[in-house]
């Protein structure tokens, strides 16, 4: 049996299909939270971004806080 060597090639096509991979999983992931599909936001979806753009200022601060009280 003769086996065909893992190559340069090889290895940037399977990385390509990699990142390709990880792609679709950041889009189906943001998809859970919002269901942009349609680019109408519903009231639990409005909810849902407030409270993203409240934990954005909230959560920085909090991990400042216990990293000073943590030493």
């Amino acid at each position: 049996m003769s086996q065909k060597k893992f190559t340069f090639a090889d290895a940037k096509k399977r990385i390509k299909e990699l990142e390709n991979r990880v792609e679709e999983a950041k889009k189906k992931a943001g998809n859970l939270i919002l269901d942009t599909s349609d680019n109408v936001f519903t009231a639990k979806e409005l909810k849902k971004i407030r409270l993203l753009e409240r934990w954005a200022i909230i959560g920085p601060i909090v991990g400042i806080i216990i990293g000073l009280l943590l030493p």
